[in-house]
């Protein structure tokens, strides 16, 4: 049986679209927006901060996770093969686990689907902290986050020429204008996020066009591309209800947000009518990412984003 619970704060590695997490103040003018776009590298002590052009992962930390951590490290065959049966049994998906973060009840664990389909999310082991013992029959995942990730996959499998489109103009925007996005290990270690590229990821909730599709994958994992497709409710699509998230990082570590390039980013998504459908929110960060929490929002971060998303229909 699965065990969930739901999310009700902001953690565990999961950026939401919406609200939440972001500590953006909108209606503050930042201080990138002024004509001097260079910041001091010690603004940014070595201990707290990495460049986004380094960071795998390293100095992720959830709180109360050391003596945890130190445990599952212990018994890490336990832990990944529970993580693994738990993902096969209720999702009948199969993972690849990349790495293990201690908390306060057991460990986040951090994995990548194996198949048809891609995507990054965790789940969560528990600890008998006082005899050392892992639970391996208690696994769970916070509410709707394997849902929702595995939605998210399909929406980028059955639409895959979309998704093409967008890839070839995140890279050809980053490559043209000075800013990169994250790294791959970076994804494998920390994501979590369901399906996600170095430039962005996708979150699709409730979204009734993808419901048939996704009943389908829980019943036959092996189902075609065309099959899965066929699937889908272009007449129920709601724009609301599948969101990406665009992120892109400064390449010179010692460069602000730069809101022109922001103004590019939203001008080029906007004209394009070739990407996925959906709604787009866009961020752009400095360099530099906060290790322990593998992000890039911080008080000089620019957004184009709720209430004023970007929407392809």
């Amino acid at each position: 049986m699965k065990r969930k619970r739901t999310l009700i704060a902001c953690g565990i590695s999961i950026l939401l679209f919406s609200g939440g997490c972001s500590n953006i103040d909108m209606g503050t003018k930042s201080e990138s927006q002024k004509t001097d776009t260079k910041q001091d590298e010690s603004d940014r002590p070595k201990d707290m901060y990495e460049s986004v052009l380094t960071y795998t992962g390293d100095g992720y930390d959830l709180p109360g996770g050391e003596e945890n951590e130190e445990i599952a490290k212990e018994h890490k065959d336990e832990v990944i093969k529970a993580t693994k049966d738990y993902l096969k049994k209720e999702y009948n998906t199969d993972v690849e686990v990349h790495n293990i973060a201690g908390n306060q009840d057991g460990v986040t664990v951090f994995y990548e689907s194996v198949g048809n389909i891609h995507f990054y999310s965790t789940a969560i082991v528990p600890i008998d902290t006082q005899n050392k013992k892992i639970l391996t029959d208690q696994v769970w995942t916070l509410e709707g986050r394997v849902e929702t990730a595995i939605k998210g996959a399909l929406y980028a499998y059955i639409m895959d020429n979309e998704f093409e489109v967008l890839d070839d103009l995140l890279e050809s925007i980053g490559k043209n204008n000075h800013i990169v996005g994250r790294l791959e290990e970076s994804l494998e270690n920390t994501g979590g996020n369901g399906y996600m590229t170095p430039y962005y990821f996708v979150v699709v909730r409730d979204d009734e066009a993808m419901t048939p599709v996704y009943n389908l994958y829980m019943k036959k994992p092996s189902a075609s591309r065309q099959e899965l497709a066929a699937e889908y409710l272009p007449s129920k699509f709601d724009s609301e209800k599948i969101g990406f998230s665009v992120q892109f990082f400064m390449k010179d570590q010692k460069s602000k947000p730069d809101k022109n390039v922001l103004d590019l980013i939203v001008n080029e998504i906007e004209r394009n009518d070739g990407v996925p459908k959906g709604h787009y929110e866009v961020r752009l960060h400095d360099n530099y990412v906060i290790k322990s929490k593998s992000e890039g929002f911080k008080d000089n971060s620019l957004e184009r984003a709720y209430p004023d998303e970007i929407i392809k229909n």
